[in-house]
């Protein structure tokens, strides 16, 4: 910004009349840039539920919740090798989100969002000590892009999905397939 100037007339030496003399009545200032948002921080790593230890029905709700939050770790950070890990070599789901994430990294991107939080969850041990059906519902909140200038837009307002997982055990557990629905809209 500029500062204003006033101009006054004034006296040269000697009497006579002069041209005036531009006097400032302030001072510039100095503008400020605007600058980028720093980068979001990322998520730190979660820790399992000790249940994920054993082949119950309530160890598969616990690997069902431990997917859920390194899917949230995956976009936090840009690695998905954590949630890819635990996913079975057939889980096109999972293949689906580690291409995206890798989407997001390539192009720059980076994306906050509070954990999502399981509101209930249930399981059904299909075949013993080894197949299970975990059901969580979760609340997801608003979901911000950050572009590689900085620049954050909500790109998602947040909702409540009913995830409903194919776990298998052996030797830990495994995330064979996962299905994400409306809750209350039949399949």
């Amino acid at each position: 910004m500029l500062g204003t100037v006033l101009l006054v007339a004034g006296c040269a030496p000697g009497g006579g009349s002069g041209s005036p003399t531009p006097t400032p009545t302030s001072t510039p200032t100095a503008t400020s840039t605007p600058t980028a948002a720093p980068p979001p921080t990322p998520m730190a790593f979660p820790t399992p539920d000790p249940a994920i230890a054993e082949p119950t029905p309530e160890g598969a709700v616990a690997a069902g919740t431990q997917f859920l939050a390194l899917y949230d770790y995956a976009y936090s950070t840009g690695d998905a090798a954590p949630l890819l890990a635990m996913s079975a070599e057939g889980c096109e789901y999972c293949t689906y989100v580690g291409d995206k994430v890798q989407e997001m990294v390539d192009g720059g991107y980076a994306s906050i969002r509070e954990p999502a939080r399981v509101m209930w969850s249930d399981s059904a041990e299909i075949r013993e000590d080894e197949w299970f059906r975990v059901h969580l519902r979760v609340e997801q909140g608003p979901l911000f892009t950050v572009s590689p200038d900085g620049a954050r837009e909500q790109t998602s307002d947040g909702s409540i999905v009913d995830m409903i997982f194919a776990v298998s055990w052996v030797e830990g557990w495994r995330v064979e397939a996962v299905d994400v629905v409306q809750p209350g809209v039949a399949q």
